[in-house]
């Protein structure tokens, strides 16, 4: 009669995953892994296991799932075959055309990222660059430039 009366208990909880029997003899709702009881007792939460400090391997991000998590690549970062075992490796920017350098500058590949810097005749950030004229000081070049801005129409590429 004991199963038959747990049993009924059970199905009065109303979990919303199943029941099982506690310590004490009373009958408790059950999570499966990945997942904890909410306040209500019946109903079951996801747990965030990326909050946990180093869940992923180097140069991995966690992020959370329904009841579980991935680790994914940083950015910068793509999955690929490193000495026999899969792992992030470095994404050569320069190399895939993925980078934004000026066509006047040069690509540099860092680890994880670039760095982009204007040719010898060009100056600026690298992302943008501006031709180098002896008899013009950079101020004068740079009042030209925006100047330029503001009398052509601004053609953007898809």
């Amino acid at each position: 009669m004991w199963v038959a009366n747990t049993k009924a208990e059970c199905i009065s909880l109303r979990c919303q995953f199943g029941c099982h029997l506690e310590r004490l003899g009373t009958v408790g709702c059950l999570c499966p892994p990945g997942l904890h009881l909410a306040a209500n007792n019946k109903t079951c939460e996801d747990v965030d296991e990326c909050r946990d400090v180093d869940v992923c391997p180097p140069r991995r991000t966690c992020k959370n799932t329904f009841g579980s998590y991935v680790c994914v690549c940083q950015d910068g970062f793509v999955m690929g075959t490193v000495q026999g075992s899969v792992e992030c490796r470095d994404k050569d920017e320069c190399l895939t055309g993925s980078h934004k350098c000026s066509r006047h500058a040069h690509c540099l590949n860092t680890d994880g990222s670039y760095i982009c810097r204007c040719l010898e005749d060009h100056f600026g950030n690298g992302h943008t660059c501006w031709p180098r004229r002896a008899s013009q000081s950079k101020a004068v070049m740079y009042y030209n430039y925006k100047l330029s801005k503001r009398t052509k129409p601004m053609h953007h590429s898809p």
